[in-house]
């Protein structure tokens, strides 16, 4: 498979990563990534295209959120056990409750897109039918996504190499 066509294929599985975060996880694609990629240029390049892969589908997700808010509707939540996961829920519930600001609501999507708390599928749904911007969210997950998967990527890269 050539260069183009494995930027392409990182692209694609970047939006589809979006749409359908249960199936495919980008996370795991990016430790592939990371083993497999002899050049740390080109596992450059792959990051970025998955990145914008990612930022693609969420927009995505986050308009059709935007169009669809008045149908939301809130769901009952299970409650935590123990104290981590106590003050784990408390710290999302927080940074959920932080999207109702337009921009101030960037912290949160920034933090869930770098570090997976509370989960960026959720906040793309919160964040559509919020008050924030498109653009301010699209610049937020691609720069969370892109340091988390650089992050995640060159660690292996370094590790296994």
């Amino acid at each position: 498979m050539g260069d183009l066509a494995l930027v392409a294929t990182a692209f694609a599985f970047g939006v589809g990563s979006s749409l359908l975060p249960m199936f495919l996880n980008a996370e795991a694609y990016v430790i592939v990534l990371g083993t497999l990629t002899e050049s740390p240029v080109f596992l450059f390049w792959l990051i970025i295209s998955l990145s914008i892969g990612t930022v693609l589908g969420k927009m995505f997700v986050f308009d059709l959120a935007r169009k669809g808010r008045q149908k939301l509707s809130k769901r009952e939540r299970k409650v935590p056990r123990g104290r981590f996961m106590t003050g784990l829920r408390r710290f999302s519930d927080w940074m959920l409750g932080l999207l109702d600001r337009p921009y101030l609501g960037a912290t949160t999507v920034f933090v869930s897109s770098a570090l997976m708390v509370p989960p960026l599928a959720i906040v793309t749904i919160l964040a559509g039918a919020s008050r924030q911007p498109l653009w301010l969210f699209s610049v937020m997950v691609l720069v969370g996504r892109t340091l988390q998967y650089l992050a995640i990527a060159f660690l292996l890269h370094h590790a296994v190499g």
